[in-house]
């Protein structure tokens, strides 16, 4: 692909959990690899890529025949509007390859702590009696199909669950909350999807539910669950995300059946290292297509254009 006269990097602004030091490391890495120029502000007359970040203000981005590619290195997009994506002269390409492990990863500790807590014993206990179910015997619903979704699911069967599906989007159409002991949330935000857990639904699962969400605060109603939890001391909810966040303490207030965490699902060690070189992975790409439509055709499971179905993102 022409790789122009030059090119710049803006970068839109970074996350707390990257640190003060990851635009610095960014830069140089960019700028090693690339004949670029790595800045925090647009130059609307020269051609440039925009990294964003969940936080990115969409309404404020300034968009033109000058922006020749957006890269979101984050699982999460619904920062980005359908008008925004429809309408946006560049492809946008987003990272959930690099949060995705993690992810699943999360989901699936917490649902192992849960069913298989660990009691350290200082001496030989006769009864060896150990008190834990086993997933074969949960009735499972597994809310999303796609990359996290799937790894879930194949992890839970291979631990003997028979887990049900519901994603209207990958075919599976029938939500079914009756008796449901194990809800893992593994969809994407979008109208279908907004509030999925709510009053209705837990009026029909067991009493003892586990509900795991590290996947979007609002595919839940907090308020319905809190009101369920209370009522059910023998259900548990492991939460790393919120409705709003950052959560007030005083939100769960004598709510004690419940694990919370600060949105780090998808935050690991290696994270900073694995973006950067997932955006010079896809800069690379980009600038060794020969054209866009290459370049789309490439790296098609990460452009978020593909990521529209039936009017919606998904």
């Amino acid at each position: 692909m022409d790789t122009f006269n030059k090119l710049d990097i803006i970068r839109i602004s970074t996350s707390s959990y990257q640190g003060e030091d990851f635009a610095d490391k960014e830069k140089n890495a960019l700028e090693t690899q690339f004949k670029i120029q790595y800045k925090a502000k647009a130059d609307k007359s020269i051609d440039h890529i925009l990294i964003t970040n969940s936080n990115t203000d969409t309404s404020k981005l300034s968009v033109s025949n000058k922006t020749k590619l957006i890269i979101h290195p984050n699982s999460g997009y619904d920062n980005f509007s359908l008008d925004f994506v429809k309408n946006c002269p560049c492809p946008i390409i987003i990272g959930n390859e690099i949060r995705m492990n993690a992810v699943v990863n999360y989901t699936t500790a917490a649902l192992l702590d849960y069913l298989n807590k660990l009691t350290h014993q200082p001496a030989w206990d006769n009864s060896r009696i150990w008190n834990r179910s086993l997933l074969e015997s949960k009735n499972i619903l597994i809310l999303g199909n796609g990359h996290i979704g799937s790894k879930v699911k194949s992890i839970v069967e291979s631990l003997g669950g028979l887990p049900k599906i519901y994603d209207p989007f990958k075919g599976y159409q029938e939500l079914d909350f009756e008796n449901v002991d194990v809800i893992l949330l593994c969809a994407s935000l979008n109208p279908t999807s907004h509030k999925i857990i709510n009053e209705k639904a837990l009026n029909k699962v067991s009493k003892d539910l586990l509900i795991i969400n590290g996947a979007r605060g609002k595919l839940i109603d907090q308020d319905a669950l809190k009101k369920f939890l209370k009522a059910n001391k023998e259900s548990f909810a492991y939460l790393d995300v919120f409705e709003n966040e950052p959560y007030a303490e005083s939100d769960f207030k004598d709510i004690t059946n419940m694990c919370r965490t600060s949105h780090i699902a998808g935050v690991h060690n290696q994270l900073n290292s694995n973006i950067i070189k997932f955006e010079c992975k896809i800069i690379e790409s980009f600038l060794e297509s020969r054209d866009i439509e290459e370049f789309k055709s490439t790296n098609r499971e990460s452009l978020l254009q593909n990521r529209i179905s039936d009017g919606y993102l998904i």
